[in-house]
């Protein structure tokens, strides 16, 4: 589970688009999707702190926002990344890996007690909020 929660890693998310988009403008409004949800994300986790499963520690700021729980900002970056390659990718099946991907590293996430379900489905919406906003400059 550790393996497939690592693909919302922030290297390999820059990486695996770029392999499909290369520098294409889809790309450069990928980032800046990406960008929005990290910024605005680490707000909510800041401002509406949610202790972890494991209850993580904090000292400073940007350890409470990596110890805030939601929401799933590992589950809101794969849905901004892996929903915009299905939306561009022409053939079906890829769309079906896409969102298989999503899932299952939303499912690591609890499974690894990172997040509660909760914080997983508020990553779920998150991510999906940024992307519709995306989309109008997907087309």
């Amino acid at each position: 589970m550790r393996d497939l929660t690592s693909l919302a890693n922030p290297i390999i998310l820059l990486l695996i688009p770029l392999c499909f988009l290369r520098f294409s403008s889809h790309f450069y409004v990928l980032l800046i999707g990406l960008a929005v949800n990290e910024a605005l994300g680490s707000l909510i986790k800041f401002f509406f702190h949610k202790p972890r499963p494991d209850g993580q520690k904090f000292t400073n700021a940007m350890e409470k926002i990596d110890a805030g729980s939601f929401p799933s900002l590992h589950t809101s970056r794969i849905v901004v990344v892996y929903l915009t390659l299905a939306y561009l990718s022409p053939d079906w099946r890829f769309r079906i890996l896409f969102l298989a991907v999503i899932l299952t590293v939303g499912y690591s996430r609890v499974f690894l007690k990172k997040h509660f379900p909760s914080d997983v489905a508020g990553g779920l919406l998150f991510g999906g909020l940024v992307f519709y906003a995306m989309t109008f400059y997907l087309n």
